[in-house]
């Protein structure tokens, strides 16, 4: 078998990191994997041929069994270009998030309109779009026509590669560790993770600090809010880290507040590394784990998310020691490439 994926940059991100987990664990099951992408961006290796393109540039999609394109100009580009494919190629999607609250959250309501509408265009020119969650599959059964199936991701230990962190960072964590408990998260700050919700609730929780591993457009906001809130001492934002995963080590809770996620990967981190876990109320969190896994927090209510912080810490070794178990049963790595390939082999 022969396989394409298409990407926008090779950047250190979910959806880019999913695809490299796939190929890793599928490269000595097939004959051949190209990656293709377009950003002059290069923070993730694959082992595999990698060719960056530009859109115009036109990859002979009939030198491959299977084209599999991940978020949006990589699926213009398959829209744009498949018109000229003649051969047996399956285009093939993986839609990473609800593309009108992924765009509200980061964006406007009227960027979310239009080009939610301009993507589920693009997505007709695809075989198979896959969801992350029944959830979302539902979602998108009620207002489209594409032929959806659900792959949950995965993440294994071993797909983790830590490292040693900062050494300034070290003696920052260490102090801040000697008076508080580390409320942890890492993630790209925008206004959908919801990260001024763990801020507002250190007004309550005493006790505690916090420390977000990550870069974004939001973060500028979010420490005016740690001084108007005054919480300086108690706030650490060290900024993007290539390897975010090596500090996880250092918190005491792990908490995902997002108003919206397509699927938790730093959840599934954080898991595998036995932190108890702290995340909204959100259906899909609801579907993928239980309240033996995590503690669950109303959204925008500080005393809500206060109280589950104090729940999962009290509670650390039980929670921690079952999302261990229930992502390497079922949320593994292996898990999700072997389902991909399933997915391959079954549509040609």
């Amino acid at each position: 078998m022969k396989i394409a994926f298409i990407l926008p940059k090779l950047v250190n991100q979910g959806p880019v990191i999913v695809v490299k987990d796939i190929i890793d664990n599928i490269k000595d099951r097939v004959s051949i994997i190209d990656v293709y992408y377009f950003d002059n961006v290069k923070e993730i290796n694959f082992d595999c041929n990698v060719y960056k393109i530009n859109f115009f540039d036109k990859i002979n999609f009939e030198k491959y069994d299977v084209v599999h394109s991940h978020m949006l100009r990589p699926d213009l580009y398959v829209w744009y270009h498949r018109k000229n494919n003649k051969g047996k190629t399956l285009f093939i999607s993986t839609l990473h998030q609800n593309i009108y609250d992924n765009l509200k959250g980061n964006y406007s309501f009227l960027v979310a309109i239009v080009f939610e509408k301009i993507w589920l265009k693009l997505l007709r020119k695809q075989n198979v779009v896959v969801t992350l969650t029944t959830e979302m599959k539902n979602f998108y059964t009620e207002r489209t026509n594409l032929h959806l199936k659900t792959i949950y991701n995965g993440r294994n230990l071993s797909s983790l590669n830590e490292k040693e962190i900062d050494a300034k960072d070290l003696v920052f964590l260490n102090d801040i560790k000697s008076k508080y408990k580390i409320i942890g998260s890492h993630c790209l700050l925008t206004k959908r993770k919801g990260i001024h919700q763990i801020i507002k609730s250190l007004t309550i929780l005493e006790d505690y600090a916090l420390v977000v591993i990550g870069n974004g457009q939001e973060l500028e906001n979010l420490k005016k809010l740690v001084k108007d809130l005054g919480l300086i001492e108690r706030c650490f934002f060290p900024g993007y880290r290539s390897d975010a995963v090596a500090y996880l080590k250092y918190f005491d809770v792990y908490i995902m507040s997002s108003y919206s996620e397509g699927f938790p990967l730093g959840l599934l981190e954080a898991g595998l590394c036995k932190l108890p876990i702290v995340c909204s109320d959100l259906p899909i969190f609801k579907e993928l784990f239980t309240e033996k896994e995590v503690c669950f927090f109303e959204l925008d209510n500080a005393f809500s998310l206060a109280e589950a912080v104090r729940l999962c810490f009290t509670n650390k070794d039980k929670l921690s020691n079952s999302i261990f178990n229930l992502i390497n049963e079922k949320y593994s790595v292996n898990n999700m490439a072997d389902k991909y390939l399933k997915l391959y082999e079954s549509k040609l």
